[in-house]
């Protein structure tokens, strides 16, 4: 009898069996056991001695070992590897205490506060979004590739044990428990300890209607194991695959290998594969085949085990158009983890068929234009139009970076004393001033000497939205050398006036022109390339020369507003001191 079709579970019984994790997990930590997966085997073993009734008082470790109980060798080396003779008579007593079906219903469904402790667990709400969008149906075959504990196969099969569901496992820990609750859900689920880049060797290869994976987030291609093969055939597949691919997308592409012609696919990614530019020819392959249906932005807090920004995306076949929707709004917010709701999950589904703030259809032609970039949020962006705009290219002379100078290569030239050289760094621009009180260097290097600045260049930002900017005001008896984080632009000022320059990318308008060319969600940046294309409004230089008057008017109001703000600060240190000293007087 299948542990999920039994009636029993009132109120009163799931309190009860709400104890038992702890009970079992007591136990082990007496003995010098870690709890985290040796409760679903615990669980289990019990189960199975509380099924024969002659061997609940008296069964030792020793027997299970030899066979004396129906379990699987497998499960038998993992006991093995795993429990004492100590804990388990521990453990032992607790089958006076419970039946087998609460114990069976223990390793299927231990809460999800003992299923998080075990390592690299897909959380709940994941899977259930990842069923609502899967929609499985009767007689189809199923996979989860990387099927860790099993979570996602007992979820779905408990949902429709009417499709035939395989298990893909590597990990032989993880296996074993994966084979344990499925044996005890009684559906047709079959797992396999094996490495999944093995099943694409098989003639034919297997193919399935509905396939989910939670795959290792940001692992080393050079730890692929089987994958590495693989990769050598998806080389002569896929243009431009490299050693620095993300390895989202091998797996991606393993499960466009073993998807049906009418099937899905739902895989989980790192947020960064969906819009770098190492990632682009991949992207472009996927894109132009037709291969993407969806891409979600999760929110944040997701798994317990990493705070890495993460992506569903959704795989399947003759897909004239990609469907994407940020999702990282859509949760309920926890301490220490974020969830879905079932109301989160429905807004969810309902964004992969409609249009909103959240969500957009996305052609392949506007992919094309963008580098295949994923991220919804280059797509969202309303991006201003001018009747006079041009290239921001055509207006400069020259762009560099700043010095690529190591924090120990710019302390051998940091200087105590006041020089004529010195350093400008990120946090030397406030409110588009450049700090007058720059470190001083006692030497620059010949090498850095191209990254010092000139009279008037544009100072912009690299990374950390929302981006500085600056114009520098360099004497001819003065250098400073930029840091590598800054942009540092010549321009043509018979042309473009920098203050106006500088008042536009200020502006809103500026700003998001800029947002728009931003990728990177933890450590947002701009690339040179997309910055010398982006559209810049160019007035006649009479008209330019006003605004920047206008704006350099502002800005010295500012310096003499801050100048009084810093007197007025240093009054009120010396109050006391004034009036203690006419008292004394």
């Amino acid at each position: 009898m299948s542990i999920v079709e039994n009636e029993f579970y009132n109120n009163e019984k799931q309190m009860k069996i709400s104890q038992i994790p702890a009970e079992i997990a007591q136990c082990l930590v007496q003995s010098g056991i870690r709890p985290e997966g040796n409760v679903y085997l615990a669980a289990y073993l019990l189960h199975k001695v509380s099924q024969d009734i002659s061997h609940m008082d008296n069964i030792t470790l020793e027997d299970i070992y030899n066979g004396k109980l129906d379990i699987d060798e497998d499960t038998r080396c993992f006991a093995k590897a795993h429990l004492s003779e100590e804990a388990w008579k521990q453990l032992l007593r607790l089958v006076n205490y419970y039946t087998p079906e609460e114990l069976a219903w223990v390793a299927l469904f231990p809460g999800d506060e003992e299923e998080s402790k075990t390592a690299m667990t897909t959380p709940h709400s994941i899977i259930k979004l990842a069923q609502s969008i899967l929609c499985v149906q009767d007689g189809e075959r199923v996979a989860d590739l990387g099927c860790g504990i099993g979570s996602f196969l007992v979820a779905e099969a408990q949902n429709q044990n009417k499709a035939h569901y395989y298990g893909y496992e590597i990990n032989e820990e993880r296996g074993a428990i994966a084979k344990i609750r499925v044996e005890l859900l009684g559906a047709d689920v079959h797992v396999q300890l094996c490495d999944v880049f093995n099943l694409v060797k098989d003639n034919p290869t297997p193919k399935f209607d509905k396939i989910f994976s939670n795959y290792p987030f940001g692992m080393k291609l050079r730890y692929l194991g089987e994958g590495t093969e693989y990769m050598e055939r998806l080389s002569r597949k896929y243009p431009g695959l490299s050693k620095a691919t993300s390895s989202d997308w091998i797996f991606n592409a393993l499960l466009c290998d073993l998807l049906a012609e009418e099937g899905k696919a739902v895989g989980i990614m790192t947020n960064g594969s969906t819009w770098n530019s190492i990632d682009t020819p991949m992207r472009k392959y996927f894109v132009e085949r037709k291969l993407i249906e969806c891409v979600i932005t999760l929110p944040t807090k997701m798994f317990s085990y990493t705070n890495v920004g993460t992506t569903l995306i959704v795989l399947s076949h003759n897909n004239e158009r990609v469907r994407m929707i940020d999702a990282s709004q859509i949760c309920m917010m926890g301490r220490r983890q974020n969830l879905f709701s079932e109301d989160d999950i429905a807004t969810i589904v309902d964004a992969m068929h409609t249009d909103s703030d959240y969500s957009r259809e996305v052609s392949i032609d506007e992919l094309r234009e963008n580098d295949y970039n994923l991220s919804l949020e280059r797509y969202m962006q309303c991006v201003p139009a001018f009747a006079n705009g041009v290239p921001f290219e055509s207006v400069i002379r020259s762009i560099s970076r700043g010095a690529p100078c190591t924090a120990s290569q710019l302390d051998t030239m940091v200087s105590n004393e006041v020089t004529n050289m010195q350093y400008l760094m990120l946090a030397n621009i406030q409110n588009g001033i450049i700090d007058d009180k720059l470190p001083y260097l006692s030497s620059i290097e010949p090498k850095y000497e191209k990254y010092c600045l000139k009279n008037n260049d544009l100072i912009l930002s690299k990374n950390g939205y929302p981006y500085k900017v600056a114009v520098a005001s360099v004497r001819e008896d003065q250098r400073i050398l930029a840091n590598g984080n800054l942009y540092i632009i010549e321009l043509d000022k018979s042309r473009a006036n920098p203050y106006y320059v500088k008042a536009f990318f200020e502006s809103e308008q500026g700003i998001a022109t800029l947002k728009n060319i931003t990728v990177g969600a933890t450590i947002p940046n701009i690339g040179v390339d997309k910055l010398k294309k982006v559209l810049i409004p160019l007035p006649s230089m009479e008209e330019q020369n006003r605004i920047a008057q206008k704006y350099q008017a502002a800005q010295d109001e500012i310096a003499m507003l801050k100048l009084r703000l810093e007197r007025a600060i240093d009054k009120l240190h010396h109050v006391f001191d004034e009036e203690s000293a006419e008292n004394d007087a």
